[in-house]
């Protein structure tokens, strides 16, 4: 391979996270996926992903590489794969990226010919409007069309009548056709994108954790919404347009040829040098639109980073340095908008420029051929009119690539979502809720986020229906990635999680998060009432679940101070509610649906914003609430863990102790230790020494 086909271009870069333009694997899946396995085996290369479609490399690093340094590694790794030779390379795709999402958002080839047969019939109507227009005057100097005899209209004024009454007629159907073909093309336009926003949206919503921990949810909404936005707009006004611009240079080409072949040769010796200016100009503002769409995704990103963070920013008051910061994204943004456009005004100035030199000339050349009695003055007339609707249609060519290079870089960023594969899938043992008996086992469990850090080292402790363990330890020691592991929002390196002796990886998916009932340490409530975040999955619950789920949660006297109470809404991630009302609607959901077939309850740090004495409240419902399921607890203050069967005790993804609370004590190891510390915070003065994961 020639080194410029090594050629790459950084199209992305952010806290870890590049995005890279590859020449040499577009249209090569099996290069890709060499490169993709190299990449992944570098030291400071978390992760990799080459896409043969899009051509693109997306690599989440380490802070050993950014800009000069990542592009020498992606360089390295192709010269190394092409010296020892590219394995039989795999079929190369038939279609393009923005070919593959049009399939997905018109299926049937036939809902175009609608669209289609209405735009030919508009413009074809505006061309013989046009036509009638140049009828008008010619039939004012006396040399009206021939088929005015079939008529027998011999007066000028009655000519002249015929001729502007035909040329309403033709206005009247040109206006009520545009009104279907206007509908036609955004009722396709509209269904196309909900089509493609569905697929998205889809795909977004199966993807395993490991996606959102590499993709910006900025970069995800964006695709979904400006994304699929630039694709309607390509829909809607690029097969109309290019049937009018078809339509009129076939019709005005027609028109010069039959006035004079030579003089419609002059009108076309523009053409080349329109094209080939095009061609170049076309080429470089497709790069800086596809640099627009990536600095508009970072800007995205920084301003829902502010928007969602608004509270932090105003409590360190920190509003000019985001101001600042958000600013440096939009004027990024800005330039990069400018740069297309200036390569886009340049285009549409040097074309123009052409255009009407060639214009002049072929006006002046026609002039000379009246003159000389070569043409008449009627066909001269025609000329002139016809020669700008000729170049005017040619320009506005350039607009209709503007949306086919929008739409091309919108579906490559679509394409690089809808290939993303699961690494997570359904097992093929499927096991219902309700039969499900809640027994728990992690067998010599080791996990990492990455290959080279493990978070979690020989981890193994059974869980048995009815009981409840509670999980401590100092910050990072892994307490929380157990639960995520539970629910396999991540696959485990090594070792066995099982639930009711059946392997979680041999479950279907579904089923197995049916039957865990998770209160997060984060609590996320969603837009809507009270009562929809409590039944959230659970929409058929009964009303006596819900009465005696708010009852255990502590939260009915809070519902019932709300306006509106159970129909009140939260806000926004639940802002009109404080952190205690919120994490009590949560246990609340989390209750609902363990009354309703899960088996495990899993509690990270559920109630970390509530005061000791609701907090007991809630425990001893909860003991109740939970008879015969297992219950695992992420422990906040060990003060409220006393009770548990058993306290697992984690140090650096280890278990270091465990036993019951008066055994730990005894044992006067790290539990003791965190103990001690958190009764003498109470005992000097109430500050309390937190133990999170």
């Amino acid at each position: 391979m020639q080194s410029e086909n090594l050629r790459i271009t950084q199209r992305f870069s952010m806290h870890g996270r590049e995005r890279w333009e590859v020449e040499a694997i577009f249209r090569a899946p099996n290069l890709a996926r060499e490169l993709e396995v190299s990449l992944s085996q570098q030291k400071g290369v978390l992760r990799a992903s080459a896409n043969a479609v899009s051509g693109r490399v997306l690599l989440l690093i380490g802070p050993e590489y950014s800009g000069v340094r990542t592009e020498q590694l992606i360089k390295n790794c192709l010269r190394d794969i092409l010296q020892r030779g590219v394995p039989k390379s795999l079929p190369v795709a038939k279609t393009s990226p923005l070919s593959q999402i049009l399939k997905i958002g018109i299926p049937e080839r036939g809902s175009l010919a609608v669209p289609l047969m209405l735009s030919t019939a508009e413009h074809s109507l505006s061309i013989l409007q046009d036509l009638s227009l140049v009828g008008i005057l010619n039939t004012a100097r006396g040399e009206g069309p021939g088929f005015l005899k079939i008529f027998g209209l011999k007066k000028l004024t009655s000519r002249v009548t015929f001729m502007t009454a035909l040329s309403l007629m033709i206005t009247a159907a040109n206006l009520g056709v545009q009104y279907f073909r206007k509908r036609a093309w955004q009722k396709l336009s509209q269904d196309a994108a909900e089509r493609i926003r569905a697929a998205v949206i889809t795909k977004i919503e199966y993807q395993d954790m490991a996606f959102f921990d590499s993709h910006e949810t900025g970069h995800l909404i964006r695709a979904a919404t400006q994304d699929i936005s630039q694709l309607s707009d390509f829909v809607e006004s690029a097969g109309n347009e290019v049937v009018h611009k078809s339509l009129n240079i076939l019709a005005s080409g027609v028109i010069l040829f039959s006035a004079s072949p030579s003089l419609a040769f002059l009108v076309c010796l523009p053409l080349p040098f329109i094209l080939m200016t095009n061609r170049y100009f076309g080429g470089v503002a497709e790069k800086r639109y596809a640099r627009s769409g990536e600095t508009s995704s970072r800007f995205v990103q920084s301003l829902q980073n502010n928007l969602t963070g608004i509270a932090d920013v105003k409590s360190f008051t920190a509003e000019e340095q985001e101001i600042a910061r958000i600013r440096g994204y939009s004027g990024q943004m800005s330039g990069a908008l400018m740069d297309a456009a200036s390569v886009s005004s340049m285009q549409t100035q040097l074309s123009g420029g052409i255009a009407s030199i060639g214009f002049l000339v072929a006006s002046g050349y026609g002039a000379k051929l009246v003159s000389d009695e070569k043409i008449s003055l009627s066909e001269y007339i025609q000329a002139v009119f016809w020669f700008p609707q000729f170049l005017r249609s040619l320009a506005g060519l350039e607009g209709v690539m503007k949306l086919y290079y929008d739409a091309r870089n919108a579906a490559n960023e679509l394409t690089e979502i809808l290939d993303s594969q699961t690494q997570i899938s359904d097992g093929p043992v499927h096991l219902q809720a309700k039969q499900s008996h809640g027994e728990v086992i992690f067998r010599d469990v080791s996990f990492g986020y990455t290959p080279r850090k493990k978070i979690l080292d020989g981890i193994s402790f059974h869980v048995k229906p009815g009981e409840t363990i509670a999980i401590v330890g100092p910050t990072g020691s892994g307490k929380s990635t157990l639960l995520r592991l539970l629910l396999r929002f991540y696959d485990l390196n090594t070792g066995e999680i099982s639930l009711n002796g059946t392997d979680i990886r041999q479950l279907h998916l579904k089923e197995l998060r049916s039957s865990v009932s998770i209160v997060s340490q984060d609590v996320h409530l969603f837009q809507g009432s009270v009562r929809e975040n409590i039944v959230y999955g659970q929409e058929d619950a009964s009303d006596e679940q819900i009465t005696k789920a708010m009852k255990d949660s502590a939260a009915a006297s809070v519902i019932g101070s709300l306006p509106g109470g159970l129909d009140a809404e939260v806000g926004e991630r639940g802002q009109r509610l404080s952190g205690g009302e919120r994490q009590r609607v949560a246990i609340a959901r989390a209750l609902v649906k363990l009354s309703r077939g899960a088996s495990v309850l899993a509690m990270d740090e559920a109630t970390s914003q509530l005061d000791n004495q609701t907090e007991t409240t809630i425990q001893k419902s909860l003991r109740k609430a939970t008879k015969g399921k297992s219950v695992i607890v992420v422990a906040h203050r060990l003060s409220t863990i006393r009770t548990a069967d058993r306290i697992l005790v984690m140090e650096r993804g280890k278990i270091v102790e465990q036993g019951t609370h008066k055994e730990l004590i005894t044992k006067a190891g790290l539990y003791a230790s965190l103990w001690r510390l958190q009764e003498e915070g109470a005992l000097g003065g109430g500050l309390e020494v937190r133990v999170t994961g």
